[in-house]
């Protein structure tokens, strides 16, 4: 059954919503919830109209395209997007309420100046390429302690999504080593 923003907001009123937008938003709503499954945490999430809920979740994900500025969202986590969506985008990040974060791709020099506009109690946090290295083919992850996760998927695209994940992972009580484990998991 497809629930309205106007129901999913009223139900969610106690969980703290995560808006995930930008052209790359449904491969990085995968990589967060396969992270949060694979650690056994608790999520509602909500695309295209239907939401999947899990008793006592925190949090809800939201991965939309429409009526972007009715979530009424607490993480803003911007992701790639065209030119003719940055003012769309930007009213989005305006739209952070106190206390919210604001998590944007460092590189995008257009993302990165909505993400590091002076906003009242709005946290701001840039996100990378992870580290990594390739050998033989095989893509791994270098922790800060230097241990290494080997993975199964590759690509830039998909080290910059995973730095926008493990950030935004952070922030809902996911620690580097659980990050790593799951993310090494990742097909």
């Amino acid at each position: 059954m497809e629930i309205s923003v106007e129901s999913l907001i009223r139900q969610s009123i106690d969980q703290q919503r995560i808006l995930l937008v930008g052209n790359q938003r449904k491969k990085l709503s995968q990589f967060i919830r396969h992270i949060l499954s694979f650690n056994h945490k608790a999520f509602n999430f909500f695309s295209e109209g239907q939401l999947t809920e899990q008793k006592g979740a925190p949090v809800l994900i939201i991965e939309s395209d429409s009526q972007l500025s009715e979530f009424e969202h607490h993480v803003l986590l911007l992701s790639a997007t065209l030119e003719d969506r940055l003012t769309e985008f930007a009213s989005l990040a305006d739209a952070t309420p106190k206390g919210g974060t604001l998590i944007y791709p460092e590189a995008d020099s257009k993302l990165k100046s909505i993400g590091t506009k002076e906003r009242a109690d709005v946290q701001p946090i840039p996100y990378k390429v992870i580290p990594h290295e390739i050998k033989n083919g095989v893509t791994t992850l270098i922790t800060s302690t230097n241990e290494k996760f080997p993975l199964h998927i590759s690509g830039d695209e998909n080290m910059l999504l995973l730095a926008a994940a493990k950030e935004l992972l952070k922030k809902i009580g996911i620690s580097s080593s659980q990050f790593y484990k799951a993310a090494a998991t990742l097909s």
